[in-house]
């Protein structure tokens, strides 16, 4: 999640939402008053046809509903503000709230628990290095919360028949320069993109660190725009989400069969380490979220959130992740404790 603008005396945040997980945090924080403004659709009359047509309304929230089959929060509301033309203010709406999407909301009061889940949720992003590379330039850049800052940008020795090794030295001094930031700023993947072949013999020197590979137009600052507009950095999060999952599952397994007593399993089980605070990691699979059992849903986000309010963390599996059916078959809700209770 990207906070785009926060004004504290007036109550308004607008926000970019990046991924599922924020979805379920804007589902946690969105209570019944406040007020959102959003790109939606709506089918309005045109003389004697019904069509459907974007707009931007503001609605004023009754109540929302998480959908994780579809990463969609529903956001279900009387409309406050509306293009006059069309004639809907006053009537109920549903804003279907997806990853890429922005909205604005506005409360009266922001209570110290929701701005500390936003925050948090806007500061857990991967440690990702931008490096863009032709045979005769680099530049390398660091994405953050605030925006983009540009690390290093150098022009590299031209290649020519008479020095063959050329092409390699420029290759091994970039790699070098990439391998120092990463150990400096503890960076977790490299994109490694540029105009042609030269990527890959840079990559060739990028040991131990994992490396997406993609194509730009030139090795600058319109090559750093133009990778900045793709869906590849949402691609590497989602990769890098599902990793991390991963790597809590097999903690999970290890405590299992060690006997730890560190693993929580089962509504009933994973609620009561919740209120002791026990629980460090929670993995939910996205079928106890489905709107089609109410009264179970609605148990399962109050858990969710009981650990959340203790700084637990808690990860939504999608039955696309690698570890959907072991989850599912240890109930869908499995937890890894900080300490035993029993």
């Amino acid at each position: 999640m990207k906070i785009l603008e926060f004004d504290d005396k007036k109550g308004i945040m607008k926000l970019h939402v990046e991924n599922e997980d924020d979805l379920w945090v804007l589902h946690l924080i969105l209570k019944k008053g406040d007020k959102v403004i959003a790109k939606t659709t709506r089918d309005v009359s045109m003389g004697k046809e019904s069509r459907r047509v974007p707009m931007i309304i503001e609605l004023e929230v009754e109540h929302t509903e998480f959908q994780s089959f579809t990463s969609r929060l529903r956001i279900h509301g009387k409309i406050m503000d509306a293009p006059e033309r069309f004639g809907i203010k006053g009537a109920y709406h549903t804003i279907n709230l997806d990853i890429g999407d922005e909205i604005v909301i506005e409360k009266t009061h922001w209570s110290k628990f929701e701005l500390d889940k936003i925050k948090r949720q806007s500061e857990k992003r991967i440690k990702l290095l931008i490096v863009l590379v032709d045979f005769d330039e680099y530049l390398i850049a660091l994405p953050m919360t605030q925006g983009i800052r540009i690390l290093s940008e150098k022009s590299l020795r031209t290649p020519n028949k008479e020095e063959e090794s050329i092409i390699e030295d420029n290759a091994k001094e970039v790699a070098n320069e990439i391998l120092s930031y990463v150990n400096s700023l503890r960076i977790e993947i490299v994109l490694l993109a540029g105009p042609g072949p030269f990527k890959e013999i840079v990559s060739k020197y990028l040991k131990n660190i994992k490396v997406y590979i993609d194509s730009v137009s030139s090795a600058t600052r319109a090559g750093l725009n133009e990778i900045l507009r793709r869906d590849i950095i949402d691609q590497i999060n989602r990769d890098y989400e599902l990793s991390e999952e991963t790597k809590i599952m097999e903690k999970i397994m290890e405590n299992l069969a060690k006997n730890t007593g560190l693993v929580a399993y089962g509504k009933d089980e994973v609620k009561k380490t919740a209120e002791y605070g026990a629980i460090d990691k929670l993995l939910v699979i996205e079928d106890l979220l489905s709107p089609e059992n109410e009264e179970e849903r609605i148990q399962i986000e109050e858990i969710m959130e009981n650990v959340e309010n203790k700084n637990g963390e808690v990860l939504i599996v999608p039955k696309d992740s690698p570890i959907y059916y072991e989850v599912k078959n240890l109930t869908g809700l499995i937890a890894l404790l900080r300490f035993r209770i029993n």
